[in-house]
């Protein structure tokens, strides 16, 4: 087996549309565990917003969380390796965004701050948002003005708003801040409208993205690139895609992710986890 370890994404991949991880799927990573794969879940969620579904891979150590940001314990979300968004960084952020009709995501390292999310800004808190908090039990602080002493082990800004705000916010992010950030946005809640409809902004410090998370545990496994598959579906994804020895695009997938594949595989209401990591195992995929 060319292949010693497979990063994979939860949200329109690992996950029906459901939010359940079918049993064929379950069947193929506990098939690959035994053939001496390390298997990584690499998600955009935090781990207490992944930990309900993470609890049906048994035998999974370590996973990768918010995007890379950080590295953790699947089972007890214990932080091995973090990429934070430094203070003043961060602050510069948050009055950026601060003027949006909808309110300001901190998501911060709870270990070390005691919250998940520090709610702030001048806009309201999204019915998704909310719904997303008592879904997962993400915790929550709210804090309508912060400074740079309240924003420390923050691992991501960001807001939940609309598709027709995020190219000029994204333009603006690059020219005000250029590298020393990574933007990424996506599609939260598909509406009737591009007005209606409800898309992901977030923003992390340069060079934090999923590849960043899965090649620190290779790294310390002594696993090379060419020796990684990652599966995937959504923006988030194209980085680790590129990078690893071999990259697997869900049929769902969106288009950018689909052109830097090398496979495309199953749908992921269709086990297309467990399709990809049989023909890894056999060996049609090398």
């Amino acid at each position: 087996m060319r292949y010693r370890m497979i990063a994979i994404d939860l949200d329109g991949t690992l996950l029906d549309r459901h939010n359940r991880i079918s049993d064929e799927n379950l069947a193929a990573i506990a098939k690959a565990q035994q053939a001496g794969v390390t298997v990584v879940p690499c998600t955009g969620r935090g781990w207490r917003e992944a930990r309900v579904v993470l609890q049906a891979l048994a035998g999974v150590e370590l996973g990768v969380f918010v995007t890379g940001a950080v590295v953790g314990k699947v089972t007890t979300g214990e932080s091995l390796n973090i990429a934070v968004i430094e203070p003043s960084l961060a602050t510069e952020l948050v009055r950026f965004l601060e003027h949006l009709p909808e309110a300001v995501l901190v998501y911060r390292d709870a270990s070390m701050c005691g919250h998940d999310y520090l709610v702030t800004g001048q806009g309201v808190l999204t019915q998704a948002t909310q719904w997303w908090f008592e879904a997962t039990g993400a915790t929550v602080h709210f804090q309508r003005h912060v400074g740079e002493g309240d924003l420390h082990h923050t691992l991501r800004v960001g807001a939940l708003t609309t598709a027709t705000r995020i190219p000029e916010l994204k333009r603006q992010l690059a020219n005000l801040f250029g590298d020393r950030i990574l933007v990424q946005s996506f599609e939260a809640v598909r509406m009737p409208t591009p007005d209606q409809g409800v898309h992901i902004l977030e923003v992390f410090a340069g060079g934090v993205d999923k590849w960043r998370g899965l090649h620190w545990i290779a790294t310390q496994r002594g696993i090379a690139a060419e020796q990684i598959a990652a599966i995937g579906d959504e923006i988030n994804d194209v980085a680790m895609l590129q990078s690893a020895g071999c990259g697997i695009a869900m049929a769902n997938a969106v288009d950018p992710v689909k052109a830097v594949a090398d496979h495309i595989t199953d749908h992921h209401d269709d086990d297309g986890v467990a399709y990809a990591i049989e023909r890894l195992l056999s060996g049609e995929w090398g």
